[in-house]
């Protein structure tokens, strides 16, 4: 099995936002650790400085405070620890660890891969072989119909027209979570749902097939 850590997110959970770095430090390399104990296939993933996303829609994630020095530190002796230990370290200019780990998946084909997180970006590579770990266990296919009511293949769909307002990325008025559910589990995809005519959209609606709002 491959392990795949997108390690800002693992230490900025850990250091509460970044309140407490030292916290968040020694929490991360104790599960980094475990993780390589565990597993020689454990590759850390990085975000670029240069974002791309950034550069294209100057509004995204502007809503979020600068990381306090003493906690980019922290993280950065977290990676250097990785380094030392031998750890796969991935980067790549302009994209985030999410892009990275995407690409990544696609590489390790056949084999069996974990993914550390469970942020809504990965719900869309689950399959039989790739599972996400969050802070309640392993999250698979089943976890994420249960969650967002719809199909890994489907996720990315569902968030196009949901958004993502913690990234200030807007979705399409007046949908939200539900509506976007029931939407695609209608038409099977945001292709499909553009197909439709306004008649078999709105008759869903007025026979109250399809839920309104979040």
């Amino acid at each position: 099995m491959i392990t795949l850590v997108d390690i800002s997110a693992l230490f900025w959970a850990n250091a509460y936002g970044g309140a407490e770095p030292m916290k968040g430090y020694e929490l991360t390399i104790e599960k980094l650790q475990w993780y390589w104990q565990d597993s020689r296939r454990t590759i850390v993933c990085l975000d670029s400085p240069r974002s791309e996303r950034k550069e294209r829609n100057p509004e995204y994630k502007s809503q979020r405070k600068a990381r306090p020095i003493p906690a980019i530190e922290a993280l950065t002796g977290v990676i250097a620890r990785a380094v030392d230990w031998g750890m796969p370290v991935v980067m790549c200019d302009g994209h985030e660890a999410d892009d990275v780990i995407c690409s990544l998946v696609a590489q390790t084909w056949p084999e069996e891969v974990r993914i550390i997180g469970c942020e809504k970006d990965f719900f869309c590579l689950l399959d039989e072989r790739v599972t996400l770990v969050g802070k309640l266990g392993p999250i698979g296919v089943n976890d994420c119909r249960e969650k967002f009511g719809v199909a890994p293949s489907q996720m990315q769909d569902w968030l196009a027209l949901v958004g993502d307002a913690s990234d200030c990325i807007p979705g399409c008025e007046n949908c939200g979570p539900k509506r976007a559910s029931d939407l695609l589990e209608r038409f099977g995809s945001l292709a499909g749902i553009k197909e439709a005519t306004d008649e078999e959209i709105l008759s869903r609606f007025q026979t109250g097939e399809v839920g309104t709002g979040q």
